[in-house]
């Protein structure tokens, strides 16, 4: 696994070998922070998707701390689109350890996308580690269109 970026509140990883984007927010970063940091990794994942498929995303949300109403609004309004359209990223996982409200939370999200997205054979989840997610994600290979 080698590094592509690194800033004090997040790192970015491309694992060639498992076909994973991988970054970890390493403490809690501001609003704009937050922004910035999930789009430098999106331009990444534009980079290597012409290069790797199938292509996963995962994203290491444990030290991230609480969403900001500005940017569970910013996620709506234009993430999303950004991900699962323009990005067509088709398998996504959060690492959320075992916070009960953040796995609430991202229950929802699932729930919301895979709806909202129906069309896009979308597979999300969310697991307490990263040995589960990559797990998952060679399971779910085969059923990739």
């Amino acid at each position: 696994m080698k590094s592509l970026f690194k800033e004090s509140f997040l790192e970015c990883f491309l694992d060639t070998e498992a076909k994973v984007l991988f970054h970890v927010w390493l403490s809690k970063p501001s609003n704009e922070q937050f922004r910035e940091g999930l789009t430098k990794v999106f331009d990444q994942y534009q980079i290597y998707k012409k290069q790797i498929a199938p292509f996963h995303w995962l994203g290491d949300a444990r030290l991230l701390g609480v969403i900001s109403l500005e940017n569970q609004g910013w996620l709506e309004k234009v993430w999303n689109d950004m991900l699962f359209v323009k990005a067509g990223v088709k398998t996504h996982v959060v690492i959320i350890g075992t916070d009960v409200f953040a796995k609430y939370a991202m229950e929802k999200f699932k729930t919301s996308m895979q709806s909202k997205y129906a069309d896009k054979n979308l597979h999300l989840e969310t697991f307490p580690d990263k040995e589960s997610a990559y797990k998952w994600f060679k399971s779910v290979e085969g059923s990739l269109s």
